[in-house]
């Protein structure tokens, strides 16, 4: 009896070959996934624009003039105003509610640039009627001598578009 000398050489090139096979798939999908996946997290870009802010307390009006960056649409914009403890978010649902106007002066447009102002236009305190003395957000009331802090809001992104305080005098 002959004996056919066995070598270990006989079973290399399938499993080498199947190796690769599973390597190239692997690296494929995980190329796929990396392209898939980098086009999904595109993140949205969120407005940046510089506002100069003035308060009118005689015609119960906050001005806000665009003093450069992105237009904004007044659609998609919050006003926070916030004094001490109190709180006030406005936008342009809120015109009747709690604010009277919410509006671009001398224009119909709601996309704010730069050199254009809106306003929000506020109610006389009761106790205000003759003097003048305050501005009123629903149940925050804006007075003479107190520090206002504003912030400028994107409702889609909810990121801050500008930011700043103001002391009423």
């Amino acid at each position: 009896m002959t004996r056919i000398p066995v070598t270990r050489d006989h079973a290399v090139s399938p499993v080498v070959g199947v190796m690769l096979m599973l390597g190239v798939t692997i690296m494929i999908a995980a190329v796929a996934s990396a392209f898939a996946g980098g086009f999904a997290d595109a993140p949205e870009k969120v407005s940046q624009a510089n506002f100069h802010v003035r308060v009118s307390l005689l015609e119960n009006r906050t001005y806000f003039d665009h003093a450069g960056g992105d237009p904004v649409s007044l659609d998609s914009l919050q006003v926070v105003f916030e004094s001490g403890e109190k709180k006030a978010t406005l936008s342009r649902s809120d015109i009747g509610k709690t604010c009277v106007n919410f509006t671009q002066s001398g224009s119909s447009r709601t996309i704010v640039k730069a050199g254009d102002t809106f306003y929000i236009e506020g109610e006389t305190p009761t106790n205000s009627l003759t003097d003048h003395s305050g501005l009123k957000f629903g149940k925050l009331v804006l007075k003479e001598d107190t520090e206002v802090t504003w912030m400028i809001i994107d409702t889609h992104t909810s990121k801050s578009i500008a930011i700043g305080s103001l002391y009423l005098v």
